[in-house]
């Protein structure tokens, strides 16, 4: 409905509001224009919203002008019409007697002058059905604004942030007002014009409204400073972008508190990636409790591939419902799942099963699975987890899980295993235990992961990692760049941090030799290399010799007579075989950006191990 501010801004009408006008808008339903004498007598009827137009206000001159008004001025406020406005030769204050000016106030009439003959006024009322038209088609237009300026996805945060900056500037610029979001906690959300940002409203004014964003009433308020009377359309406005802006708010506020969530997951992950699981139990108990209380875990890796990472956060969220702890891989594109094995794993709604399912619906995804380990060695479990994505890619529900097969610390010897690890790794053990733990963590974590993701798995920067990594082969007396010294060093810290280890051992390359010679050992290696010998491309000696001369593919060829290209393709086909990894390096170095001695041993210990426990070579340092 049209305003009498709407009106004035009307050439046609030649309106202006008398003394500066009213400090509230009048919606205007219908105009009535006539004579002073007419109005006489109380014969108006129902001016309800009304503007009343009389044009013979000199009539009768000065000496009884107000005498005729004073009771018109009455009625009209009695009746609650929407002002009057009086025909005048020219605008101003002078052209109305003062004490008409006065009684207007007194009454809370708005008094208005147009300079339009009576006689125009009878063509031009017929005129205001169109201005009302307009008036509707304006605040539809505003309300399909409001519309598609919500978010698409409210469960995205950073479109929310955006969401209620994009329907504050555009209430500023609809109602021509400065625009605040506020709360007494957070301070300023969103601001319009970007000169009020961060800080209050313009000084408080009649023209100052304020709409709470919650149905409670307290939190963030919509404030807004119009530069004209709020009329009872861009009052209704502010009240649906307020409940915009309160369902953005809610939904930004919820983000948050489930982003603090998924960081607070992460930390339990990466405490118990580091052995940590009290600390992780103790962590999570207020956010999920009783989740980790359990001896034996799965972990499952998700990797995204190059695909956007949230899309299967969320998905994977939705289907585990709380029943595993989820996170985001600090380093990698993937999703790490710890799965404390609440249900039957052949259960429909088991966690296996519930994001195999979220796999199936993203193509570019796959999924691995370890087998059952202790809560203590989540950190092993994500290394086969990790590893059996090779096998996944390759499988037509691209998910797999690894074999129910022994891996080498499951038939190593213990008590001959302890001796050998207790005495290579006696200089890192004998140090003051904060430096003894500090150490063989980095180091177990070192030559598992490059430095880069171990450094954010333990927070602290990479070139730590990697001075605490030069450290310990210091202090072992090992050159850290041999590949295998790296796999017998990460193999003995295995077996401390899994059986212990005992005192000094009086002949550790005795030990070492019955260690890996042991039938059970032997056993193991035989079926490990199985899938390798029925390979018809000998690719047991491309392995070999590729350990042998450092897993550099240029010498190995060059020791095979082979092309780079077929020592890197024999890698590739062995790598699924055995589900490891195996690090393949470019087509003419292996070595990039410097990081040589941050190579994976996940896939090169298994075959180091069993290829020397097997055949003797690549011969392994004992001592």
């Amino acid at each position: 409905m049209p305003t009498l501010y709407n009106l004035c801004e009307e050439p046609d009408f030649c309106l202006r509001f008398v003394d500066g006008g009213p400090t509230t808008d009048r919606a205007v339903d219908s105009i009535r224009a006539l004579s002073l004498a007419a109005t006489a007598g109380g014969s108006l009827g129902d001016v309800r919203d009304t503007l009343v137009v009389i044009g013979d206000f000199w009539d009768s001159g000065r000496t009884s002008v107000h005498e005729e008004v004073g009771p018109l001025l009455r009625e009209l406020s009695r009746r609650r019409a929407a002002g009057l406005a009086v025909v005048v030769q020219e605008h101003g204050a002078q052209a109305v007697p003062v004490v008409i000016r006065s009684s207007a106030v007194r009454l809370g009439v708005p008094l208005l002058t147009t300079t339009k003959a009576l006689r125009d006024w009878q063509e031009l009322i017929p005129r205001l059905r169109e201005y009302r038209y307009r008036q509707a088609e304006w605040h539809a237009d505003q309300l399909t604004a409001l519309l598609n300026r919500l978010p698409d996805r409210f469960a995205d945060l950073e479109t929310n942030a955006d969401a209620m900056q994009r329907i504050v500037d555009w209430l500023a610029a609809a109602v021509d007002a400065d625009v605040v979001v506020g709360d007494p906690l957070r301070g300023a959300l969103a601001a319009a014009p970007d000169a009020l940002t961060r800080r209050s409203p313009r000084t408080t004014s009649p023209q100052t409204r304020s709409f709470p964003l919650s149905a409670a009433g307290f939190g963030a308020v919509l404030s807004v400073t119009a530069r004209r009377p709020l009329d009872d359309v861009r009052t209704e406005l502010l009240e649906h972008a307020a409940k915009a802006l309160g369902l953005v708010d809610r939904a930004r506020m919820r983000d948050q508190l489930t982003e603090t969530r998924r960081e607070v997951q992460l930390s339990v992950l990466q405490l118990l990636m580091v052995g940590e699981e009290v600390a992780a139990q103790r962590v999570l108990a207020g956010l999920a409790p009783g989740l980790l209380a359990t001896e034996s875990v799965r972990v499952h890796v998700i990797d995204c591939a190059r695909e956007d990472r949230e899309v299967a956060l969320r998905r994977a969220e939705d289907a585990l419902a709380g029943r595993a702890l989820l996170a985001r891989c600090p380093v990698f594109n993937h999703l790490i799942v710890v799965d404390p094995l609440r249900t039957h794993e052949d259960a429909p709604r088991s966690v296996w099963h519930a994001l195999g399912e979220v796999v199936a619906t993203l193509p570019e995804h796959c999924m691995g699975g370890s087998e059952v380990y202790a809560l203590s060695s989540v950190a092993d479990a994500y290394t086969q987890a990790a590893g059996t994505l090779v096998t996944a890619r390759r499988t037509p529900g691209r998910v797999a899980r690894a074999e129910q097969r022994a891996d080498l610390m499951d038939v190593l010897p213990p008590a001959t295993a302890r001796r050998w690890a207790g005495t290579l790794l006696r200089p890192v053990l004998t140090l003051p235990a904060g430096q003894r733990e500090q150490l063989v963590r980095t180091l177990e974590l070192g030559l598992e992961y490059p430095h880069t993701a171990v450094g954010r798995l333990l927070g602290i920067h990479r070139n730590t990692v990697t001075h605490r990594i030069s450290k310990g082969f210091d202090l072992l007396g090992l050159d850290r760049g041999q590949v295998l010294n790296r796999v017998v060093v990460s193999t003995a810290l295995q077996v401390v941090v899994k059986y212990g280890h005992d005192a000094h051992s009086a002949d550790p390359a005795a030990d070492f030799t019955a260690m890996v010679s042991a039938p059970e050992v032997r056993a193991w290696a035989d079926s490990f290399l199985a899938p390798l010998r029925a390979d018809r491309r000998d690719l047991l000696r491309t392995l070999r010799v590729w350990l042998e001369n450092d897993t550099h593919t240029g010498r190995t060829a060059a020791a095979l007579d082979l092309a780079p290209v077929t020592v890197r393709s024999h890698l590739r086909a062995a790598a699924p075989l055995i589900q490891r990894d195996l690090p393949v390096g470019p087509d003419e170095t292996e070595v990039l950006d410097g990081n040589e001695h941050e190579q994976a041993l996940s896939g090169v210990r298994p075959v180091a191990f069993a290829l020397h426990a097997s055949t003797g070579r690549p011969s392994l340092p004992h001592a």
